[in-house]
């Protein structure tokens, strides 16, 4: 069963464009930054500045500059942009966990979870999620093979009892309080 609340609406917010927007942004601005520096600085080079450089070095260095530094945004930009790279992935599969923890919260302990990006931390924490929900679903199928049985056990008291057959009766009840025995044992594991 799905969750409610909408697990699939995160994810489809997740692959909405904002991962896009903010890196579209970030180069935009460092597009517009760039240009700036690069307009300012021709503005407020004289040309007599230019015809006063004594040597081919500080004529470099005037000329360069504003590219140098439009570069460097560029760079700033461009460690932003792939810092953000991995935070997309890591957030991704936590997204991932957090729908199953929804449909676990929902009754859902048959699916499972494979993430396979993410850093390590989230995918261990994938597996032992997996486990979890593995341990908790063989014990509530013990609990409902156990449940099962006690239904045919009470029918077979029924028959038993309808048919004044008190030895198969008896039998059938032993066998109730045997299951109520297993029953206690996995409410003992199961802490709540």
């Amino acid at each position: 069963m799905p969750a409610t609340g909408g697990a699939g609406d995160r994810r489809r917010s997740f692959r909405s464009p904002r991962f896009y927007v903010t890196t579209s942004l970030m180069a935009f601005s460092a597009v517009v930054l760039s240009g700036a520096v690069i307009a300012c600085f021709d503005r407020a080079l004289d040309r007599e500045l230019l015809a006063d450089a004594s040597s081919s070095v500080e004529l470099a260095a005037v000329t360069l500059m504003p590219y140098m530094i439009s570069a460097a945004v560029a760079a700033i930009t461009a460690i932003g942009i792939t810092t953000i790279l991995p935070l997309m992935r890591v957030s991704r599969s936590l997204t991932v966990l957090q729908d199953r923890l929804a449909e676990m919260a929902c009754g859902d302990l048959a699916s499972r979870i494979n993430v396979n990006d993410g850093s390590e931390h989230v995918r261990l924490l994938a597996r032992e999620l997996n486990r979890a929900t593995a341990g908790v679903a063989n014990q509530i199928t013990g609990w409902k093979i156990i449940n099962r049985q006690q239904w045919d056990l009470l029918e077979t008291v029924r028959r038993a009892v309808a048919e004044n057959d008190c030895r198969k009766a008896l039998l059938a009840v032993e066998q109730i309080q045997a299951n109520w025995e297993k029953i206690a044992a996995i409410e003992e594991r199961l802490i709540t």
